[in-house]
C-alpha cells in the first residue's frame, strides 16, 4: 500500500475548524441542557430537551474527536500522544461546558 500524501494547509484548516466547531457546539448543547430550533417560515420555536439533545451533542463530540485524530495521524504522532490529546480534549470540553453554563 502506498503511503498517503500529507494534507495541504487548506485541508488541515478545514479539519481544525471541524474540531473547534464540534467542540463548541456539543458543549453549548450540554451546557444549556438542550437547544431550541425554529421553523423556517416563522411560528413557535421548539425546545429539544436534554435526553434527545444529548444524542446530537454526542454526534458532534464524536465528529470533532475523529477530526482531531485525523489531524494527529497526519503528523505521524504516537498512540500515547493521541491518547494524551484525547484526554486533553475531554478536559477542555468539560471546562467549556462549565464556562458556558447559564448562571
Amino acid at each position: 500500500m502506498k503511503p498517503q500524501p500529507p494534507l495541504n494547509l487548506p485541508a488541515r484548516l478545514s479539519i481544525a475548524a471541524l474540531v473547534l466547531l464540534g467542540l463548541i457546539g456539543g458543549s453549548l448543547i450540554v451546557a444549556h441542557s438542550g437547544f431550541e430550533t425554529s421553523p423556517r417560515r416563522g411560528g413557535t420555536p421548539t425546545f429539544v430537551p436534554a435526553p434527545e439533545a444529548y444524542v446530537l451533542a454526542l454526534i458532534m463530540y464524536l465528529m470533532s474527536s475523529l477530526a482531531l485524530i485525523a489531524l494527529l495521524r497526519n503528523r505521524n504522532t504516537s498512540r500515547q500522544a493521541i491518547a494524551a490529546a484525547l484526554c486533553a480534549y475531554v478536559a477542555i470540553a468539560a471546562s467549556l461546558v462549565a464556562a458556558l453554563a447559564p448562571t
